[in-house]
């Protein structure tokens, strides 16, 4: 059964409003509800005042009653001016009869879901979504909400909205027990900052408050009270409250690029564009953490502010932005008591911090009369930082707060802080060392390796890492060292892409981390070490990209990005050492840069590619040879994927000249494929064609499929360019055998794609409508702008062929669009292949009909444009379907 509740949003509000009149409006929203119930064929089970209890035996019966509800309240001439907005929850499964009525889990599940959800929303769980969701009526869509805890219900919910045409679809988070939108949950309450955190709330609440900064030390609790206080405004901001951890993001671009993931924004343009548009419209809470260490942070700031005037930031930096309008709050440590007394321990909320951190690891432990002075000296001595206590606390398990207290004292050394730093730091600095101290060897090894790492770390990672830098410690279990460091709070441990675990430090920590493997004498070995364990990871998930694994490769590859920053910013930095280091450091970093090419081709970090390959193309000139040729290759790729295709070939013919010299085939046969590529886009086609026979011949005589499929296809392309449409069906039928054979399904996607505009051409457009309706599904999931923007553009010229010249115009204004986002313009030949087919389209229909229809395709989103071509052509006897 689907359980369907809804209710009126404001019920009492709306009763003061209209007063006498309100009855008018209770009868008027249960008339037009059960209408839209006996529609779908309902069973009404209860009504309450406003309210309604109803189950379907269909799911898409009680979706379409719901939007047919909704539609009809929008609608109505309600009484007075007022607004009645209606919530509803649906949710499947399979409840207890009893009685007229069903009882159990399913139906808590059903009620909870409407009632996190506001006026005039539809929500639904994931079980009825699975059932609805390729027979949605038309003018509708589904939105993921994502995973949501409900209250009484031990199971997190992912939850989805119904997207009505033309009704209101942007509201605030839903009213569940994680309701900001991506606030991490943090582990313990916050203590001792009542006043604090009610000073700050009612600052950004203030109109004029649109930035607002966190200021203070290192492990002063900025990070928490932030959290705090953006968890109790979330039902505020009408859309949302976001976090944004920015602790290992070192330039602006990456900045943006974290902003966009943490937004769940899909770019399909530039990623500083796309999360000023996203958030222009929004009345938003957006939360960023770590701004100290980040080199232009500020301009970001200020450039969020100026494109959204409801946007509101809190952001937490060691230091104020010194931006117009900023106001600094800064954040004082936990006060502490001044005597023994135990009253006064108990009252302070540095006191209190501890007592709670000590409890969790030692049960039972309360301050008392025996423990009052030593539990205070401790606090007294760590300055009332919160981060010091807990780490202290941490080690109650094994010692009493006197036992504590003793070691504190002769164990820190406040003049290894530097007398240029505040006397907090020091005792932060001094109280992460103590705890350091207080590791055996093998766990303070572990601490300062973890230090290395942006990001965080899987545990294999770790081990592997330890392994190559210490051999003489192989076999040691990876988990074993994260578990010591979690124990002693100096790590904290989520899951992975994999659901492994992944350890992570907080800034403050991972700097001391970096400062002990320095003052080790080891900070150039693991550096060494961390960069070849990222080339030789890179390595092996770029060769799985063409393959069954590609997608999970690809997303492996993006979970370890930072780590790949971070190896390549060591790497690629040779200004000092000998020439025989700098030479091994520049080898490192040239396998880090060809390994990483191809997931920045892919998945568009074509820009931040760029800005590594120019580097690399430096370096590698002072070594010519097969690294040189290697990176003028992928130069060229990215080059040529943003339009500046005469560029690309001299790189493309520098690389080339290098392959013939050293007399490597293989590479020889790439590179002539990349040539032919090129030439073809400039409309070269005959010798595009020439290097094109002689990549496939070298193929055929070294037995290399891949590049033979390659070259294949390429040759096709320049066939169907050159109206050889018998000759490209051939090549492209060989390549496309080639690739499924080699489970290579990037190739046989692109191979099918190239089929379907061969039979365009052949005038067979059924056929190529099939082919097109077949790649789709790997076209979305790969995440590739380019890519997607051809496949719409080829959706664009099946349609015209069909004589679909509207979708035609629609599907290429949406193409259009992602192009010029992503800064990736069409090639001259794809131009003229799409004035082939859109030409006619095009003069078939009124002017002013086609340039609106290119005006509405320009204006979707990257989503909309993908629901576009995720339903069948004109033609295609195929059951609708949707990709999420």
């Amino acid at each position: 059964m689907t359980l369907v509740f809804s209710d009126i949003e404001g019920s009492t509000a709306l009763l003061i409003q209209l007063g006498d009149r309100y009855a008018e409006a209770l009868s008027a929203q249960r008339v037009l509800m059960r209408e839209a119930i006996e529609e779908g064929d309902g069973h009404e089970l209860g009504t309450e005042g406003d309210s309604f209890y109803i189950a379907f035996a269909s799911a898409t019966n009680a979706v379409d009653s719901c939007v047919a509800a909704q539609r009809a309240l929008h609608s109505y001439g309600w009484p007075d001016g007022a607004q009645v907005r209606v919530r509803m929850g649906l949710h499947t499964g399979q409840p207890t009869r009893f009685d007229d009525a069903y009882v159990g889990i399913d139906v808590h599940r059903a009620a909870r879901i409407a009632a996190a959800a506001h006026g005039g929303q539809v929500v639904l769980s994931d079980s009825t979504r699975q059932l609805v969701e390729t027979l949605l009526p038309g003018g509708v869509a589904l939105r993921d909400l994502g995973w949501h805890r409900l209250k009484d219900i031990e199971e997190p919910e992912q939850i989805y909205q119904l997207v009505i045409e033309d009704l209101e679809d942007q509201f605030a988070a839903l009213k569940t027990l994680g309701a900001p939108t991506s606030l991490p949950i943090a582990p313990t309450p916050l203590v001792g900052r009542d006043l604090d955190l009610q000073r700050l709330q009612s600052l950004l609440l203030q109109p004029s408050a649109r930035l607002v900064t966190l200021t203070g030390t290192g492990g002063v609790g900025k990070t928490r009270l932030a959290l705090a206080s953006a968890a109790a405004l979330g039902n505020v901001f009408r859309h949302g409250v976001y976090f944004v951890s920015l602790a290992t993001v070192r330039d602006v671009e990456v900045m943006w690029e974290t902003l966009a993931e943490a937004l769940a924004i899909s770019c399909d343009g530039p990623p500083d564009r796309e999360v000023r548009d996203y958030m222009s419209t929004r009345h938003a809470l957006l939360i960023l953490d770590n701004l100290e260490q980040l080199p232009g942070a500020e301009g970001v700031v200020s450039e969020l502010l100026g494109a959204a005037q409801e946007l509101v930031v809190l952001a937490t930096s060691r230091r104020p932005l010194h931006l117009r309008g900023e106001h600094e709050v800064p954040v004082a440590p936990l006060d502490c008591p001044e005597g023994a007394d135990v009253g006064a321990a108990q009252a302070s909320s540095a006191v209190q911090l501890f007592a709670r951190h000590a409890a969790m690891v030692s049960p039972g432990f309360e301050i008392s009369a025996e423990n009052s002075a030593d539990v205070s000296a401790v606090c007294r001595r760590l300055d009332g930082l919160p981060l010091a206590i807990e780490l202290v606390a941490s080690r109650a398990k094994l010692l009493t707060p006197r036992a504590l207290l003793a070691r504190l004292g002769p164990s820190l050394d406040l003049a290894t802080g530097g007398v240029e730093r505040p006397s907090r730091q020091h005792t932060m600095r001094d109280t992460i060392a103590w705890s350091y101290d207080l590791l055996d060897s093998e766990a303070q090894r572990s601490f300062r390796l973890i230090g290395v790492f942006e990001g965080g770390c899987d545990v294999a990672a770790l081990g592997k890492i330890t392994e190559a830098a210490f051999p003489m410690e192989a076999g040691v279990d990876p988990l074993r060292q994260v578990e010591g460091l979690l124990d002693a709070s100096l790590i904290s441990v989520t899951g992975g892409v994999d659901g492994e675990p992944r350890a992570t430090m907080l800034e403050t920590i991972q700097e001391f981390a970096l400062e002990r493997l320095a003052a080790a004498g080891e900070l150039d070995l693991i550096r060494r070490v961390h960069a070849e364990y990222y080339a030789a990871f890179s390595e092996r998930m770029s060769q799985q990209l063409g393959g069954p694994a590609g997608l999970r490769s690809l997303e492996h590859l993006e979970t370890e990005h930072d780590n790949a920053r971070a190896a390549l910013r060591w790497a690629l930095d040779v200004s000092s050492g000998t020439s025989e280091d700098n030479n091994a450091q520049t080898a490192i970093g040239l396998r880090l840069v060809l390994a990483l090419a191809p997931f920045w081709y892919q998945h568009s970090h074509a820009t931040e590619g760029r800005t590594w390959l120019v580097r690399a193309v430096d370096l590698a000139s002072n070594e010519s040879g097969a690294p040189l040729a290697h990176v003028a290759h992928w130069f060229g790729v990215l080059l040529q994927q943003q339009g500046e295709n005469d560029s690309a070939l001299s790189y493309f013919e520098r690389s080339l000249a290098i392959w013939r010299e050293l007399g490597d085939r293989n590479q020889l046969s790439r590179e002539l494929n990349s040539l032919g590529i090129t030439h073809r886009a400039l409309g070269n086609l005959d010798t595009a064609r020439g290097f094109l026979q002689e990549a496939i011949a070298i193929a055929r005589e070294t037995h290399n499929a891949v590049r033979l499929s390659t070259a294949l296809t390429t040759l096709g392309h320049v066939e169907t360019s050159a109206g050889n449409i018998a000759r490209s069906m051939e090549a492209l039928q060989e390549a496309l055998a080639l690739d499924l054979a080699n489970g290579d399904e990037q190739g046989a996607t692109i191979n099918r794609q190239s089929l379907a505009l061969t039979n365009l051409y052949a005038a067979r457009a059924q056929e190529a409508s099939r082919l097109m309706a077949s790649t789709v599904e790997y076209v979305v999931a790969s995440q590739d702008v380019e890519f997607l923007a051809n496949t719409i553009e080829m959706f664009a010229a099946v349609a015209a062929a069909l004589g679909d010249a509207l979708r035609a115009a629609l599907l290429y204004g949406a193409a259009e669009r992602l192009r010029q986002d992503a800064k990736m313009p069409i090639s001259h030949t794809d131009v003229e292949v799409l004035d082939t087919f859109l030409g006619p389209a095009r003069d078939s229909v009124d002017p002013d009909a086609w340039d609106a229809q290119i005006a509405a395709g320009s204006a979707l989103t990257r989503q909309q444009a993908v629901e576009l071509i995720a339903t069948n052509q004109p033609g295609d006897s195929a059951n609708r379907h949707r990709i999420s």
